[in-house]
């Protein structure tokens, strides 16, 4: 089964939206919070989109991109 993708418009939808994760993941503690910045294109036309992680004391911030599958699976929304 091959990875999902967002469509334009689920993209737009997330931008702004706050997120929590829920495992450890790269340099993301379990539980850190973060915004979804912006929704970007792959060469192929497949749509993801990146969080940027509130990470007090990083002299510049830590983003990450995720597909839908990767954010469905690592992330919780949060009001």
């Amino acid at each position: 089964m091959s990875e999902q993708y967002f469509s334009e418009s689920e993209a737009a939808e997330k931008i702004g939206k706050s997120v929590r994760s829920l495992r450890d993941f790269s340099d993301i503690p379990t539980g850190t919070t973060g915004t979804v910045l912006r929704s970007y294109k792959h060469s192929n036309g497949e749509i993801g989109i990146d969080i940027q992680w509130n990470l007090p004391g990083r002299r510049t911030p830590l983003i990450d991109g995720f597909s839908k599958d990767e954010y469905n699976q690592f992330l919780v929304e949060v009001t």
